[in-house]
């Protein structure tokens, strides 16, 4: 069963206050003489360090979700006329619904929708209902705003795509897109905060765009 908001919530606090907590014990207990040599770090990792880096991706994470949930949320109005049960006809709608998905049902690296219920981009974007040329141009939207994770793909690469393009009746472009994205989904993306800000700027890139 799929952890509820809540429950997601009261966890990443739970587990950064335990984070802080050990940070503080060990700083304040920290010698004031030098290291002696049986309590000198020979391991070469900055525990320290990698623990503040955790808790930084934590909190990123914990704020990029509460913003995704918060610019999806329907107005007053909307909700007088029903107008957040209509498909999203905008991509940047579209987007935004798609990473409140994420933000509360959790992201996958590697499955449109894994068991537990989370999403990765493409599967949370095919969560949320909208008509086919919607989806197109939140998948534009999204490849234009990614900068890292878009491999460079040999000729052979792309002429095997294009020849089962053809076969399948799909367009080459559209694919090479969904293609791009689940590449930077299951190799680059950081975590889930990194992936929610990823979709806010392509969602801000389609409001920009008039869409």
């Amino acid at each position: 069963m799929t952890a509820t908001l809540i429950e997601i919530e009261t966890s990443t606090r739970l587990l950064a206050t335990e984070v802080e907590d050990w940070l503080k014990s060990i700083t304040e207990a920290a010698p004031a003489a030098d290291p002696s040599p049986a309590s000198t770090n020979t391991s070469g990792l900055d525990i320290k360090a990698l623990a503040a880096a955790g808790l930084a991706e934590i909190e990123r994470t914990d704020r990029a979700s509460q913003t995704a949930r918060t610019l999806a949320r329907p107005s007053l109005l909307q909700r007088l006329t029903r107008a957040h049960r209509r498909p999203a006809a905008r991509a940047s709608l579209h987007i935004r619904r798609a990473a409140a998905v994420m933000a509360t049902a959790g992201w996958s690296r590697t499955h449109l929708t894994d068991a537990a219920g989370r999403h990765c981009v493409l599967g949370a974007l095919q969560a949320v209902d909208a008509d086919a040329d919607t989806v197109l141009r939140s998948h534009t939207h999204i490849r234009a705003a990614m900068t890292t994770g878009l491999p460079t793909r040999s000729d052979e690469w792309e002429q095997d795509l294009a020849t089962r393009c053809r076969r399948a009746g799909a367009d080459v472009s559209a694919v090479r897109r969904q293609v791009d994205i689940a590449t930077h989904n299951d190799l680059f993306a950081a975590s889930l905060g990194a992936v929610l800000e990823l979709m806010e700027t392509a969602a801000a890139l389609a409001e920009n765009a008039g869409d």
